[in-house]
């Protein structure tokens, strides 16, 4: 036998063995009402309807193979089925049965496959009581095999969220104890100074998704309100957690400035732009300078620990300068308050003219005071000549 004769025989072989294990059964127009989530516990019960068609598909010469079963089953409590099966289109009676298993024997469904077979199956069931939240199934079709197990491709689910409405609770709680928490955090904020609007917003917005899911009758939905207002809440935080660390930025910057004035005092004032001791204070001023703007690089990332670790590094090493200029001033004394005019005069004459410039000065002062003096007699006299008249 030629090797293609083989490969032939062997492919209708697997043919017949993909046809042998091939289902059935095909479930559609399925409608579950009510549709959504289903909430637990309830007093009376919540009712539970559903219904779907059965078509079977002949197989080896049957609408369905007699050793084998036709399983339907229900999470479901005190279900409640009803079907009729119908051949050639003509329905026969009702079949009722109670439970959350029901069973037909291949046999019953069993007609040579030239006939047409249907079935059309109504399900009438109460939520279930669930301890936790999750999916129960409502609705599962199944042709099983002479092993009870589901044929691959026959099997048919359909699930609905049960809730126990003791977890939307206790989820709508975690959230509020969240809410508070940050609600203090802010108010504790703005107490210090911190500008807190953008936090507040947040804040705004993550209470009115809460009050959403507290209203809301399905738990997805509500699950859905409180992913987003954990969500509102996180960005809050962040928010908040930036403008603490633009606060911290903003306090070390006046030491800087404080130094900066003082180093122009002392250049401008005192012409000690060359002296000494002004480097050590100029040096750590602009490492604390450099420090701050490591820290404003670091907020667009988001980094705000590390935007405040430098800041606040920033603000000790200008806090040290600053520090560092006031002992300075301590040690020079204050300016002679004529300095400036000195300098005045000095820049008429010339830098090698300073000692003029002060020798100059003396002399004017000097002769305003005897000016005053002089004026100060005449009137003296003039007024007591007036009153010698009068006499």
């Amino acid at each position: 036998m030629s090797t293609l004769k083989i490969s032939f025989i062997v492919l209708i072989i697997l043919i017949a063995g993909i046809t042998a294990v091939s289902a059935s059964i095909s479930v559609k127009n399925i409608a579950i009402t009510p549709t959504g989530d289903l909430v637990s516990g309830q007093t009376p019960p919540n009712p539970v309807t559903a219904s779907f068609v059965i078509d079977f598909n002949p197989t080896g010469g049957e609408t369905f193979p007699s050793e084998e079963t036709l399983t339907m089953s229900t999470d479901l409590e005190n279900g409640q089925w009803s079907y009729i099966t119908s051949l050639d289109g003509n329905p026969n009676p009702a079949v009722t049965a109670n439970g959350r298993n029901l069973n037909i024997n291949g046999w019953v469904l069993s007609y040579p496959s030239k006939r047409e077979l249907s079935m059309r199956v109504t399900l009438n069931g109460e939520v279930p009581t669930v301890t936790a939240s999750g999916n129960k199934t409502v609705l599962r079709v199944a042709e099983l095999s002479g092993k009870s197990e589901a044929l691959s491709g026959s099997e048919v689910i359909r699930q609905s969220y049960v809730i126990n409405p003791a977890d939307k609770s206790k989820a709508i709680s975690e959230v509020k104890t969240s809410l508070i928490a940050f609600r203090a955090l802010i108010d504790e904020k703005a107490q210090e100074g911190i500008e807190t609007t953008a936090a507040m917003e947040k804040y705004s917005a993550a209470n009115t998704a809460i009050q959403n899911a507290e209203k809301s009758t399905s738990f997805s939905s509500a699950q859905a309100y409180l992913t987003n207002a954990q969500a509102l809440l996180k960005d809050g935080q962040k928010a908040l957690d930036r403008a603490i660390a633009q606060q911290v930025i903003n306090e070390a910057q006046t030491p800087i400035d404080q130094t900066d004035d003082l180093i122009t005092y002392f250049k401008v004032n005192r012409s000690m732009g060359n002296d000494a001791r002004l480097v050590p204070i100029i040096q750590k001023r602009d490492r604390a300078a450099d420090l701050l703007s490591e820290a404003n690089d670091l907020l667009p990332k988001n980094d705000f620990t590390g935007a405040k670790d430098k800041a606040l590094q920033s603000s000790d090493m200008a806090t040290q300068s600053y520090n560092a200029a006031l002992v300075l001033r301590k040690e020079i004394g204050e300016a002679n308050p004529m300095d400036s005019v000195l300098k005045g005069i000095g820049g008429i004459f010339g830098g090698a003219a300073t000692g003029l410039g002060s020798i100059l000065i003396y002399i004017v002062i000097i002769v305003v005071i005897a000016v005053v003096v002089v004026v100060g007699i005449i009137l003296y006299r003039r007024r007591n000549s007036d009153w010698d008249e009068l006499a």
